[in-house]
């Protein structure tokens, strides 16, 4: 076997063992099926009680999601008839995200060998992918931001494709029809559009084949706005503003450092020993490489697309702020893993490793829990309530709790009052204040889910139930806890 055999073999084997490995990692939280959370909850809820049609319009529980992802999903819960089961529901609606969390590895792949001068650099930045913990994390939660990563990756390598000298008016037309329709699907893939074309347009080549892609484009992007835009987002859009109100640029970008600062924290969230200056360090170096192999429309595409982002959370349209632009991280990992393609690679693989081992590190902790949860117990605390209620209680809500216990109590339909807890701020109101308005009899207090991140208001609904009622039946996790109680 000669060298050159023996190194591609090597290649094609640690290829094949980081995929492996990577599926295996989303594969253990899909299968072990946690709860849904609060936010999956609220988004489930619509699945299975809005029509198709309905999807296109405002969503409850304060929810916006891509039309065609929802769509698609509601296909698969009818298929699998999720309706009737309350597991095999919760995997259905995880189903897209775990297959696109999984898709993203492949489709990185074909980036990498597109703008990359070796292979192995595509490989550092595949095996990054496949450990960083928040694109695992998101690989088996029913929100769309892996279908975002891996719509985004499919605009990147479109445009990457892009010839005007060499391709045909139909080739373009198909690349066209694939930008057309990836916002039905993800909002974040809309940047890398925007910023695809902006960067096209400097060119000035072939203004025919330019018009060829961009016209489709246009129609989608007017039926877009049309059908889901003015009934989903606009209807949303005060409710949405409120909620991630700190989380928008500035319009004197004042808060922008923060912001990113915040951002690269999260995405690289859960793995010790990593220095945030690395990342920030190796990113810069990587820009400074790109420019060196005048790699000069890959730095144009991500700045423009990370910019456009940014100016669309100015005018507060789309918030600058963590799993929201999760469709970013590929492209920040394609300029750290740059360091690895300089001439003397060894040297660039050296220094890669103050940021590789730390994944490695976190896969090992990763593969030793047992039971993986997101911290929402709420599948089986309505099922509890279920196996054991009365039609006199009353089940008394939280505000964080609505979503998950009308979402899971669609498989039960239970016949209880519901008394839903949420204090009138602008009169002052307190939590203490509204239960003590209860009148006597049996109650299920529901706390599914907590928006103050120190858990508060549990505590205080559980302090309360102590000290005014006589409990039944309690149980209590970090961020959920149920309790059975008769006040007289």
């Amino acid at each position: 076997m000669t060298k050159e055999k023996l190194k591609k073999y090597i290649y094609y084997f640690a290829a094949g063992l980081i995929l492996l490995f990577g599926f295996s990692l989303r594969l253990k939280g899909y299968i072990t099926n946690p709860p849904l959370w609060h936010d999956e909850s609220a988004l489930g809820w619509n699945i299975l009680n809005k029509s198709y049609g309905q999807l296109f319009e405002k969503l409850r529980f304060l929810q916006i999601a891509p039309p065609l992802f929802l769509i698609c999903t509601k296909i698969l819960v009818f298929i699998t008839d999720g309706y009737h089961n309350i597991f095999r529901c919760d995997l259905t609606l995880r189903f897209i995200p775990f297959l696109c969390g999984n898709l993203s590895l492949v489709m990185y792949w074909f980036i990498g060998d597109k703008i990359f001068n070796s292979k192995w650099t595509t490989l550092a930045g595949v095996a990054l992918l496949a450990f960083n913990p928040v694109l695992i994390n998101y690989s088996f939660e029913f929100k769309p931001y892996s279908v975002d990563v891996l719509f985004s990756l499919i605009a990147l390598y479109v445009f990457l494709c892009v010839d005007f000298k060499k391709s045909s008016a139909k080739k373009m037309l198909l690349y066209s029809l694939i930008l057309a329709i990836l916002p039905w699907f993800s909002f974040g893939s809309t940047f890398v559009i925007i910023a695809g074309f902006l960067t096209l347009s400097f060119k000035k080549e072939n203004p025919p084949l330019f018009i060829t892609l961009l016209i489709p484009v246009l129609v989608s992007a007017f039926a877009y706005l049309k059908l889901f835009v003015i009934n989903s987002f606009t209807s949303n859009s005060a409710g949405m503003i409120g909620f991630w109100k700190t989380e928008f640029v500035n319009k004197d970008f004042s808060n922008l450092p923060h912001l990113i600062n915040q951002n690269i924290e999260y995405f690289f969230m859960n793995i010790k020993h990593m220095p945030l200056i690395f990342i920030m360090l190796f990113i810069i170096i990587g820009f400074i490489l790109f420019i060196k192999d005048k790699k000069y429309f890959y730095i144009a595409i991500s700045v423009l697309t990370a910019t456009t982002e940014i100016l669309a959370s100015t005018m507060q349209f789309y918030p600058f702020s963590r799993r929201m632009i999760l469709f970013l991280l590929p492209f920040l990992i394609i300029y750290i893993v740059k360091i690895t393609d300089i001439k003397k690679w060894y040297i660039g693989w050296i220094i890669f490793m103050v940021v590789l081992i730390p994944h490695i590190i976190f896969t090992n902790d990763y593969q030793k829990i047992k039971y993986i949860n997101k911290g929402d117990y709420s599948r089986t605390m309505v099922e509890i309530i279920a196996k054991s209620t009365t039609p006199d209680e009353t089940i008394t809500l939280s505000e964080g709790s609505n979503a998950d216990y009308f979402y899971y109590n669609t498989f039960y339909n239970l016949p209880n009052k519901v008394e839903y807890i949420k204090p009138d701020t602008s009169k002052n109101e307190t939590i203490e204040q509204l239960l003590n308005r209860l009148p006597a009899g049996k109650y299920w207090i529901f706390l599914s889910y907590d928006y103050n991140t120190e858990f508060k208001t549990i505590s205080r609904f559980v302090n309360w139930a102590e000290k005014h009622g006589k409990i039944e039946f309690k149980t209590q996790a970090t961020q959920s806890a149920l309790i059975r109680l008769t006040l007289d």
